[in-house]
């Protein structure tokens, strides 16, 4: 029987691993980080350079060394211009495109050096850019086929915006906060015109953070159990509440709001207002669905403050719950997602929770409850993170309660001379789902605990294809796959059926059609060789 228990854990080696790392190399001294002035950017509030390591600096066994006395060099891309490869490949190695694309850093100078980004490399961002560039020049174009101010174009306006947004997102949280600038002048451009019902729709979201009253049962919970050593406040928005410990500070948990209803927004953005109709409806209610509640960071608080507020049971797994991070449940009309206060980045927790909670509403028929389709609830969940912050940092695990036992999984490492991992996240998803991921229609029957990597590639691989490729039809054959999914026996030949109707293809070849379809996207749909001056030819 399926578990309405699914938990989350940060573990930031579950990803495939690309051959290169982004790392970020922190100065000791703003006078001296000013000696690297035109590759600085900011990340998490400190200046920095970025790029990946060429010489002097290695990762081993998840320690980056470095050395302290000599020169460091870096590959390393302009914050301009984001398009630009910072190398080529020749004969199996990388050069630097330019000289401007190698960078000396003297060790002295180095304060320290902290991985960016594990499963990504500067030319899968370049990559990534030119695609994000074409989608919204296809959202622009499949604007301007309607007349100025018709409901078509301003939902299909609003879509066009949200990209553009996203993209400034992606550029802020990346390598190049210097393209900001060209985008900016787009957005400008582009948000003059209104909306109508869709602009007012997110304003009020936006405009709709505020503190709550904490509830007197944490306040009791601390008060008897921890001599009240525990202070915790409540923060919510239109869609989203935070109950959190006070170590986190209400400026975080803002900003965290403000994120959620953005991922929110640019969701009904893209997946909802352009296909908008009669039998095609807005399932995202306009209340609270989703919690978020941190807790101290030891195994008695999780216990007491999840049990006294949440009435959660640990008469099973108790000792493997208590090893991770956050668990997630329903109660009272809510998604509940209870965290340990021991992570580093929640907006990371914000974005791909809210791809569960918004997979479930969206492809469930509006209700709260677990989507019975993991592969959709992953796939969503790490393409929100992947759109709006560039990388993902939740990895979910549940457990199998027919055959007891905590379910761990994680990307392994390549052996020797097994598969290449292209040049980025992108093609290292892509490639580990072409070549190891099951078929859609064997996906679609497994649950959390059976899901292995190649299966959360291909989960976030496929759900690419249906969004970038589908149109309105992918998306009624996801939701779909949610109403047919309740039971398992007639699932299947529903679900084909379904394909046929929605996608156009045979039925007796339904998945096999739909099949070549993605790996035919997956293999070539996505090449931007051209577009990023790609030189491994040479």
């Amino acid at each position: 029987m399926r578990s309405l228990l699914i938990l989350l854990a940060f573990f930031f080696v579950a990803a495939p691993r690309a051959e290169a790392q982004i790392i970020a190399v922190y100065f000791k001294s703003d006078k001296v980080a000013q000696k690297y002035k035109k590759q600085l950017v900011e990340w998490n509030g400190h200046p920095c350079v970025v790029g990946e390591p060429m010489k002097g600096i290695k990762i081993e066994d998840g320690q980056i060394k470095y050395s302290p006395d000599g020169p460091n060099e870096l590959y390393v891309a302009d914050p301009e211009k984001p398009e630009d490869p910072a190398y080529y490949f020749l004969d199996g190695e990388k050069h630097p495109t330019t000289k401007k694309n190698r960078l000396v850093i003297q060790g002295p100078h180095i304060e320290g050096i902290a991985v960016m980004m594990r499963d990504e490399s500067l030319a899968g961002l370049s990559k990534e850019y030119v695609l994000r560039m074409a989608q919204i020049d296809e959202f622009r174009d499949d604007r301007d086929r309607f007349d100025k101010g018709t409901v078509d174009w301003n939902s299909r306006h609003a879509r066009l915006v949200s990209a553009l947004e996203k993209l400034r997102m992606w550029l802020e949280s990346t390598a190049f906060p210097g393209a900001l600038k060209r985008i900016d002048k787009e957005l400008k451009k582009e948000q003059k015109y209104a909306t109508g019902h869709i602009e007012a729709r997110a304003e009020t979201a936006y405009n709709s953070i505020k503190e709550i009253e904490t509830p007197e049962a944490l306040k009791r919970i601390s008060q008897d159990q921890f001599q009240g050593a525990h202070n915790f406040r409540a923060m919510e928005s239109q869609h989203l509440r935070f109950y959190y410990i006070d170590e986190i500070t209400d400026e975080q948990v803002r900003q965290a709001l403000l994120l959620g209803e953005e991922v929110i927004e640019g969701f009904r953005n893209t997946f909802i207002d352009p296909y908008i109709s009669e039998t095609y409806v807005d399932n995202i209610p306009d209340t609270i669905f989703q919690e978020f509640f941190f807790v101290p960071d030891t195994d008695e608080a999780v216990i007491a403050y999840s049990t006294g507020f949440y009435n959660t049971d640990w008469s099973r797994d108790r000792e493997q719950r208590l090893k991770i991070s956050g668990e997630r449940s329903i109660g009272m009309g809510t998604f509940r997602d209870r965290w340990r206060n021991n992570q580093p980045e929640i907006p990371g927790i914000v974005c791909h929770t809210l791809g569960h909670s918004l997979s479930s509403l969206h492809y469930g028929d509006g209700k709260i409850q677990f989507l019975p389709q993991d592969w959709i609830s992953e796939g969503l969940g790490y393409h929100i993170s992947f759109e709006h912050l560039g990388r993902n940092n939740v990895t979910c695990k549940s457990f199998n309660h027919d055959n007891p036992g905590y379910v761990k999984r994680e990307f392994e490492e390549k052996k020797e001379g097994e598969k290449s991992m292209g040049t980025g996240r992108r093609d290292t998803y892509n490639e580990i789902a072409l070549q190891f991921g099951r078929p859609i229609d064997q996906l679609a029957l497994r649950e959390l605990y059976e899901m292995d990597d190649a299966d959360l590639a291909k989960s976030w691989s496929f759900f690419d294809y249906v969004l970038r490729k589908e149109g309105l039809e992918g998306q009624l054959w996801l939701q779909a796959a949610g109403k047919f999914s309740t039971d398992k026996k007639t699932f299947i030949e529903k679900w084909r059926e379904a394909a046929a109707a929605a996608l156009g293809v045979t039925p007796r070849e339904a998945f096999k059609d739909v099949e070549g379809r993605w790996r035919e996207f997956a293999s070539n749909g996505q090449d931007t060789s051209e577009s990023t001056g790609k030189r491994g030819s040479r």
